[in-house]
Order: structure tokens, then sequence, then C-alpha cells
């Protein structure tokens, strides 16, 4: 059997071992399910799409590390937060549809054939895979060559451009909060600086890669290099109140320090992972310009300045907005639906692309997806924006540019991107595996961010950082071995 067919294929003990705590937490959830809809929290059908869909994600076979983990995101993302939110009904900036309308009773069904088709995929591509690729063998000894310290200037250097543009760090906190009282579309302090913001929020993975794949690294090093991705994490993206520049470069760097220089117990890798989504929640009042110094009255602060008033406060903003797109894309599916609808066809995607190019060389470039989107949510948007800030996901984008079959055919994409993310994996050449590491969140985010925001990913994270980070990786040269100068 090819090394390819052995990660495509599941071993039978962890499919017939499920942990404890997996089949308490679903117990608990179906328990709460059937309470809901004994009180009448929820509908009938709602409760038959919802046990279909998780069927259906249940008969994934989930055989490599990435679908196990894909299978979590999308429970949660097709079944948990869509039911919860209608079960508690709150409306963030958006009117939530009744689960009674066509739109919401369409957005469960076609998800499960959605999902279905995925299944397909996933079966017509293990029987097309290749067996030629091979597991990577990793040289115990890594490093980077001296070009890295360049790279590191130059992301110094582009951080360091802002805050001298801006006018330093007091000014960029004070122009941050002025933001958030006007408007977050139409005042933006880092327009035109966008190719130079993503260069920056590179310098703390260019740092930590100079101290950790550098020969002189040591112990007290490698501490200096993580604490150091807080603190450019912050300067860099947190204090623009952007939580994923801080998030983003801890797992990249837990991920090469992991591959490249020494391995990270299962257990370290949890605790890495449990600090990680804390420490995003934590930066939550930042997001709403919430001192913590106001921490104990963050709900009712959080309701008066947002003129929210959410179930849960902040929380619901962070499950049901920032997790979930069931809201506008149930919209989506009510707007598009109407006879009269003007499909996209593809501009949008045009408008993704011409998004990562500077101002400065193409000034007339075409409008992003905010534009499609805007139109289906201004009537129903609360706060009544001319450009909408809120996300439609990949499959919400398709929808609005080729309808229903476009948003089934984004399951297509979603498959065939774990698959090909998957293979990667298996390719021979080392030096790619930071390109790898930095693509493995690209098939959870295909699902909450629109094109654009994903062109600007791949920007900054894979053209920025990985691919100049793959030519730079060499083998520690030692007595025994005439190895290249580093």
């Amino acid at each position: 059997m090819s090394t390819a067919q052995a990660t495509w294929r599941r071993p039978r003990r962890s499919r017939e071992k499920r942990p404890f705590l997996l089949l308490l937490l679903g117990g608990l959830a179906a328990a709460g399910l059937f309470a809901a809809l004994y009180l009448g929290a929820v509908s009938t059908l709602t409760v038959i799409l919802l046990l279909l869909t998780v069927v259906s994600i249940w008969c994934i076979k989930a055989d490599s590390e990435l679908l196990r983990l894909w299978q979590l995101f999308a429970l949660a993302y097709f079944c948990v937060l869509p039911v919860g939110q209608l079960i508690v009904r709150d409306e963030i900036y958006l009117t939530l549809l009744p689960e009674q309308d066509a739109a919401t009773i369409a957005w469960f069904t076609l998800n499960i054939v959605g999902i279905w088709i995925m299944n397909v995929t996933f079966t017509a591509m293990r029987s097309k895979r290749a067996s030629h690729a091979a597991v990577p063998h990793v040289p115990r000894a890594v490093i980077v060559s001296r070009w890295v310290y360049v790279f590191a200037l130059v992301a110094l250097a582009a951080l360091a451009f802002i805050y001298l543009r801006l006018g330093g760090y007091r000014q960029i906190v004070q122009l941050y909060a002025n933001r958030l009282e006007t408007s977050v579309t139409q005042n933006d302090p880092l327009e035109g600086l966008g190719v130079v913001q993503a260069l920056a929020n590179t310098a703390p993975l260019w740092v930590f890669a100079c101290v950790v794949l550098r020969p002189w690294r040591s112990r007290v090093m490698t501490f200096a290099a993580f604490f150091q991705l807080v603190v450019l994490g912050w300067l860099s993206s947190g204090v623009f109140g952007n939580r994923q520049g801080i998030v983003f470069v801890v797992l990249f760097a837990c991920c090469v320090h992991h591959t490249l220089v020494a391995h990270i117990s299962r257990r370290a890798a949890k605790l890495a992972g449990v600090c990680i989504a804390l420490g995003g929640i934590a930066m939550l009042p930042l997001k709403f310009g919430i001192d913590y110094s106001e921490i104990g009255s963050l709900s009712k602060n959080f309701a008066d300045q947002r003129m929210l008033h959410l179930s849960m406060g902040p929380l619901s903003f962070f499950l049901f907005r920032d997790l979930s797109r069931f809201d506008v894309q149930v919209q989506a599916i009510d707007s598009v639906s109407k006879s009269d609808y003007p499909l996209a066809m593809g501009r949008s995607f045009a408008g993704a692309v011409a998004a990562i190019v500077p101002k400065a060389v193409w000034r007339d470039k075409p409008e992003t997806f905010a534009l499609e989107k805007s139109r289906i949510v201004r009537e129903t948007e609360t706060n009544r924006s001319d450009e909408t800030t809120l996300l439609f996901g990949m499959p919400g984008e398709f929808l609005v540019n080729f309808g229903i079959p476009g948003y089934l055919f984004s399951f297509i994409v979603a498959a065939w991107l774990i698959a090909r993310i998957d293979h990667a994996a298996l390719g021979a050449n080392w030096r790619w595996l930071p390109a790898k590491m930095v693509s493995y969140p690209l098939p959870f985010l295909f699902f909450l961010f629109d094109s654009n925001v994903l062109a600007y990913y791949a920007m900054r994270w894979i053209v920025l950082f990985a691919l100049p980070m793959a030519l730079l990786l060499r083998r520690k040269r030692n007595r025994h071995e005439n190895s290249p100068r580093s």
C-alpha cells in the first residue's frame, strides 16, 4: 500500500474507539436540542434537517488529521451555531429570517446536499490519488541562510514606516478609536498601505526564524523568540484591532518549531491551542474598543457602544458573527432566489485579485465583493451603512456570483482544497514545509472569509513569508559533509 493511500485510509482503531469526551459532548448537544424542541424553541423540521446534516458530516471518511479537524469545524459551522442563533434569536446588524422561512430551510437543505457532494468528491479523489508521493524526510538540523536577516529587517522597516507615517503608537491607538466611533469602512488609517502592512505583519515570524533557525539558538533565545511574537504581533496587528495577526503568527511559529527545530508533544500542542483560543477571546474587548478597566461591565458597554442587545453579549458576537455565516447566507439565498436578481457571474473574484495590487500601480481597480453583498443587506442591515463589513464566506460569494449551482459547486472547491493540502503534506521536498503549514487553515477560512480577504491572506502569509522561507532553508553543515555555505 502506498504512502498516499495510507494517509487517506483511517486506522480502524481510531474509528472504533471514539474519545469519551466527544461522546459526552454529543450526548449533551442532543439532549439540549430535544429540550429546545420540547420547549418549542425550534421546529420539528429544523431538528430533522439538523440531524440529517450531522449524519452527513459523520459519514465523511475522515482519514487524515486535517479532515478530522474539518469535521469538528463543520459540526459547529453547519449545526451548532446556526441552531443556537435560531434559539436565542440574536440579530447582529442583520435581520434574522425565521426558521420557517423558505430561505432558512433551503440553507440547511443545500448544506446537506453540499456535504454529500464533498463526500463523493473525496471518494473520487482517493481512487485517483497518485502513489508516487513520499513522506518528506526532514533533516535533524535545519537552518536558514543569512538572507533571513534581510527579510527580517525589511519587515521591521515596513512596521517602522507605518508608525512614522501615522504619528506613533499613541496616535495609532487614537486613530483606531476614532474609526470605531465613526465608520470602519470609510475611515481607514491604513488605506493605501495594504502591501506595507502585510509585510509588517510578517515581521514577528521573520524575527522568530532568525532566532530559532540559526546556529546560535538556545533555550533562552527560543523563549525570547516566542515572547516577541506577542509583542511584535500586537504592534503590527493587535493595535489595529486585528486579532488574526497575533493568532496566526503564534500558530505558524509553533508549526515551524515543531517541524524544523524540535517536536512539540501532543499535550503541549493542546495547551498551546487552548492558550491561542483564550488569547483570541481575551482580545475581544479591543475589537469593540472597550478598555480592560471596564471589563466588569463589558456586556453593558458593548451593548451601549454597538447598539446590540445580545443574549450573551460579546460572546454572541464572537460565536454568531466571527465563527458563523448563517444569517448572511440565508439572506443571500433569499435575495438570489428572486427572479429579477442579477448574478455577478464571477465579477467579485476579479475584484479580489485586483485588491492585492497597490493603488499606486492600479488606481481604477474593480470593486471587491463588497459591492454585491452591500446591495443584498442594505435593506435589512440595522446600521444602514453604504458598504457592509459583513463576511459571507466563499460559499456565500459563489452563491451571489452563480446562484444555487454556485453554492453547491463551492463544496467541490472545498473538498479539492482539503485533498490538495493533504496531498502536499506528502510531498518529498521538505523545503516547502513552510508553505504547507500556512495553507492548513485555508479549508476553514474558505467558509468564513470572502475572496478578497483570502487573497490578502495568501499575499501576507504565503507570498511574503512561506515561499521566501522555503527558499532560505538549508541543512546545517557538519564535519562529515560538505554542505554549501549558509
